[in-house]
């Protein structure tokens, strides 16, 4: 899997945490940085940098996964 493919998953349960913990999706800010992240790991995504580039993207997922507005702990928050 390539490192932009990983970082616009990242970016994506960015939004969908936020969504789900009821605050803004989607901020003008928060475009600008989600961009300017994928961006700049699409540009290291070939060549010798390839492999810095899938270990940022890496560490971006599971730091949305596990952030505090991640997915996961609004599923935990659930009562059924």
């Amino acid at each position: 899997m390539s490192a932009t493919t990983v970082m616009l998953a990242a970016f994506g349960v960015t939004v969908v945490g936020r969504w789900a913990h009821g605050t803004n999706t989607v901020t003008p800010k928060g475009v600008v940085q989600g961009v300017f992240a994928v961006l700049v790991i699409a540009a290291l995504d070939s060549g010798d940098t390839q492999a810095i580039a899938r270990g940022f993207a890496w560490l971006f997922l599971a730091a949305a996964l596990l952030s505090d507005n991640s997915p996961l702990t609004a599923l935990s928050k659930v009562k059924g």
